[in-house]
């Protein structure tokens, strides 16, 4: 192994460390908040809640739920959400939202 060998293999070590490092840094705020489904409640709650439904981990406070992209249908994932913590006005899932009958749905059971 030559000499320059081991400094351009520290080299690489130190930047690729630094890259993970900022990794979090660039992940866009909407990952960072977990907030892929973003639901609004028809009344809000009395304290802060953290619910885990079907492996999603939802985070509410005031009329305001939260949580990361799962693999279900946003309607079923509402669902399941109205059916833990009450009616659910509006229902977001990244760039699209429930249409009032897919709201409906969520809101029957």
């Amino acid at each position: 192994m030559s000499r320059s060998a081991i400094p351009t293999r520290a080299l690489l070590t130190a930047g690729l460390a630094l890259v993970a490092a900022m990794v979090p840094l660039a992940t866009p705020a909407l990952a960072q908040t977990g907030g892929f489904y973003r639901a609004e409640l028809a009344a809000p709650l009395d304290a802060p809640r953290k619910e885990v439904l079907n492996g999603i981990v939802w985070h509410c406070e005031g009329a305001s739920c939260t949580a990361p992209k799962a693999s279900a249908r946003a309607e079923i994932v509402c669902g399941k959400l109205a059916r833990k913590v009450g009616a659910v006005a509006s229902f977001a899932h990244g760039e699209d939202a429930l249409d009032d009958a897919a709201l409906g749905r969520c809101n029957k059971d």
